[in-house]
């Protein structure tokens, strides 16, 4: 249907065209015959559909296009040169032909011989064919315009997904690296909490891999997966209680793109100090989330510390998810980072 869409439209335009003229013929009083009018109609619109389409079809894509505007303004005044050169005696001949079958229209020659002079009559077909020039030019710039611009729309919005998927595929391999870490350690030491540990890593992988390949998840479903991440880094906690997550507001009815919150969770854990409190505090409130971490970061902190690779990767997931509808700030004061994400609910 979208294919036909044009070809309709054309259609649509010449049609009306067509019945604007019959009717402005027919209104006057004539003792033309039908046929000879049929014929008189059936020249004219074949020379303005010669003359709009190969404006359209060559002129426009094959010049105007190319930016090649003196050349373009060139070639429009010699077609209108040749379009009047030969129309004008065909009309010539055609208003002879007319006044001898209609004596109205020798009377009105008869008056006023300027109009129907060879000046009378070119002047008429020039602004016709100036008129059809226009409108051909402005409907095809006017179309590829809009069409370029839904081109261009599309592939940006393919561009985003793409990069989108990219940027949460980044964050499996970087999790996946730390939590391997942390399972070697345990193993190691031979500690009894290794099976849980795995159990852990194995529920997470799960909802990566069966329950993340939605544009949206509930609150809740991240909050979960977000629960069992902190149990996993809990088991190589010296004091598990160090680390805490106070919920607050109704979660039930918000959503966000799985795995959002990860990045800054993951960040608390890579240059936060193990032996200090580690605090997350997550609100809901209207349409509103907030998510905020408080840690010590490490005696010898790196500028990455404080942005590292999983900052940047969840401010630019930011970018492209929330446009103008989040806020990510950070805020270091001696061995204190904050970390604080906003988000307005996505309609």
């Amino acid at each position: 249907m979208k294919k036909r869409l044009p070809l309709l439209l054309h259609l649509l335009l010449w049609i009306v065209l067509l019945v604007f003229n019959s009717f402005y013929s027919n209104a006057r009083v004539s003792t033309i015959p039908l046929t000879w009018k049929v014929a008189d109609l059936a020249q004219t619109f074949l020379f303005h559909i010669a003359l709009f389409y190969f404006n359209w079809l060559v002129l426009v894509p094959k010049i105007l296009a190319k930016n090649k505007v003196l050349l373009y303004a060139v070639a429009v005044i010699l077609t209108l040169a040749l379009f009047v050169v030969i129309r004008t005696p065909i009309e010539i001949f055609e208003m002879k032909k007319s006044a001898q079958l209609d004596p109205a229209m020798a009377e009105q020659i008869r008056k006023y011989p300027s109009i129907y002079s060879l000046k009378g009559v070119m002047v008429p077909i020039a602004i016709m064919g100036v008129l059809n020039i226009f409108l051909s030019s402005s409907l095809k710039v006017t179309g590829d315009y809009l069409r370029n611009e839904r081109r261009r729309r599309e592939l940006e919005l393919r561009q985003a997904t793409t990069e989108l998927e990219l940027l949460k595929a980044q964050v499996n391999p970087h999790f996946l690296f730390n939590t391997l870490n942390n399972i070697y350690s345990l193993a190691y030491q031979n500690s009894p909490s290794t099976p849980d540990a795995i159990l852990k890593l194995s529920l997470l992988l799960r909802y990566q891999l069966y329950e993340t390949d939605v544009p949206l998840v509930p609150l809740e479903k991240e909050i979960e997966h977000l629960q069992h991440l902190l149990d996993l880094h809990r088991l190589r906690l010296p004091n598990p209680g160090l680390l805490t997550l106070q919920i607050d507001g109704d979660t039930s009815r918000f959503q966000l793109p799985p795995m959002l919150l990860m990045p800054l969770v993951e960040n608390l854990f890579k240059h936060g100090l193990t032996t200090a409190p580690m605090q997350l505090h997550l609100l809901v409130e209207d349409d509103h989330l907030t998510f905020i971490t408080h840690n010590t970061v490490k005696p010898t902190p790196t500028q990455e510390a404080y942005g590292g690779i999983g900052l940047q990767n969840l401010r630019r997931r930011l970018e492209l998810l929330f446009p103008n509808a989040y806020t990510l700030e950070t805020h270091s004061q001696g061995p204190e980072f904050d970390a604080r994400l906003e988000l307005r609910k996505l309609t």
